[in-house]
Formats: structure tokens, C-alpha cells, sequence
């Protein structure tokens, strides 16, 4: 006969898929990169980076408490004024009608770390100007509508 014996046929497994899971995966990869804006995380770094010394340049993480922008200044720049060194950020909370100088004082006033955040429901923002940070509480609270309204609590 033509054929072989059965004790000479050929075993073939079953066909694998590991190619068609090679695919999968390269085309999900690309997927997430493009989603996430590319696979780099320089910019994400320098979105972390807020507070800059406007003297030497040196750059802070935007979660560095105050005490560490101030040591830098006793340790670099001795004798200057905080507002030399860097810029004031403005928190706005309009569910208290107040706006602080730094987020330092408004995480106290919170009782919130800096590197959690502020409570997501309570609609708080941070300003680079004390002016942005008063229109935002007169435009979140309908019955604001004059700075007289509004606290502000300053650092000192």
C-alpha cells in the first residue's frame, strides 16, 4: 500500500496560538502608548517640577513642603525674602469662601497632606495669582460676587 503503517504516521499537535498572542499583545501595547501620549515620562517629570527658584533656577517637586523651599533659601540665598526666591501659589476653596497664600496653609487648614492632594469634592484649585483665585470663588459660589466676601489668609 501507498500509506504508511499507523505505527509510522506523523503526530501533529494542534496549531498554537503564540503568534496570534504576539500580535495581541504588540497591538494593546500600542494601543496603551498612544492613549498615554508615548512611553516617555520626561514630561510628566517636568509637570511635577512647579516650584523654581527664580535666583539659581534649582527646581522642587510640586509635593516639597514650604520648610524645604525655606531651608533652601536660609542655605543658598541667605537674607532674601521668600517672594525673591519663589512664586506664591493661590489656593482657592470655595466651599469656605477663602483663598490661601500657598498650599502649605491650606493643607493645614484641611488637615490634608501635600502629597495626597486636597479633597476631591470640595471643588479646590490652585492659582498662580491671588485675582484668578478670587474669580474662581465668586464663579463657583452663586452668592459671592465682591472681594469683601471672600477670606484670605496669608502666610504669616
Amino acid at each position: 500500500s501507498v500509506f504508511p503503517p499507523p505505527s509510522m504516521k506523523q503526530v501533529t499537535m494542534g496549531g498554537g496560538n503564540a503568534q496570534k498572542s504576539a500580535v495581541a499583545r504588540e497591538r494593546n501595547a500600542a494601543e496603551a502608548r498612544k492613549r498615554s501620549g508615548g512611553s516617555s515620562t520626561l514630561k510628566t517629570k517636568d509637570k511635577d517640577m512647579t516650584y523654581q527658584c527664580k535666583v539659581c533656577k534649582q527646581t522642587f517637586m510640586c509635593t516639597a513642603a514650604i520648610e524645604l523651599l525655606i531651608q533652601h533659601i536660609d542655605n543658598k540665598h541667605k537674607g532674601k525674602p521668600y517672594e525673591d526666591c519663589f512664586e506664591y501659589t493661590y489656593v482657592a476653596a470655595p466651599n469656605t469662601a477663602t483663598v490661601y497664600q500657598g498650599p502649605h496653609r491650606a493643607h493645614i487648614a484641611f488637615g490634608t497632606e501635600s502629597k495626597k492632594g486636597f479633597p476631591k469634592d470640595q471643588d479646590i484649585e490652585e492659582f498662580d495669582t491671588k485675582e484668578e483665585a478670587y474669580e474662581y470663588i465668586k464663579e463657583k459660589v452663586e452668592y459671592i460676587n465682591d472681594d469683601e466676601s471672600i477670606t484670605y489668609v496669608d502666610t504669616d
